[in-house]
């Protein structure tokens, strides 16, 4: 007899996936350049599950092509420079701000 997951186990698995969760881990030596754009990538999941729209609307929203958004959402930035994703989430969300924090 197969047990599915309860409505409420259910609800946490959602409200976690929500919340931008990397298809593709950050590697533990992964650059600080590559640190800085998984975040990004991280900031464009989350957008797209709070305001629950598709891949494709996305892409309209930013003015650019789907293709680009999967690789975005998928975490594959390595084609993308900073400066393009802070542009890119810049059109999605203009209040957004960057910080730096510096570990000693």
């Amino acid at each position: 007899m197969t047990k599915f997951p309860s409505d409420n186990e259910l609800k946490e698995i959602r409200e976690t996936l929500s919340k931008g969760i990397a298809s593709r881990p950050l590697s533990k030596n992964a650059s600080k350049i590559d640190r800085v754009k998984f975040k990004l990538c991280e900031r464009f999941v989350i957008y797209k599950n709070e305001h629950k729209i598709t891949q494709r609307a996305l892409a309209e929203k930013i003015g650019i092509n789907e293709s680009l958004v999967s690789k975005i959402i998928h975490y594959h930035y390595e084609e993308f420079t900073v400066d393009r994703l802070v542009g890119f989430l810049d059109k999605i969300s203009p209040k957004f701000d960057l910080e730096v924090i510096s570990v000693a």
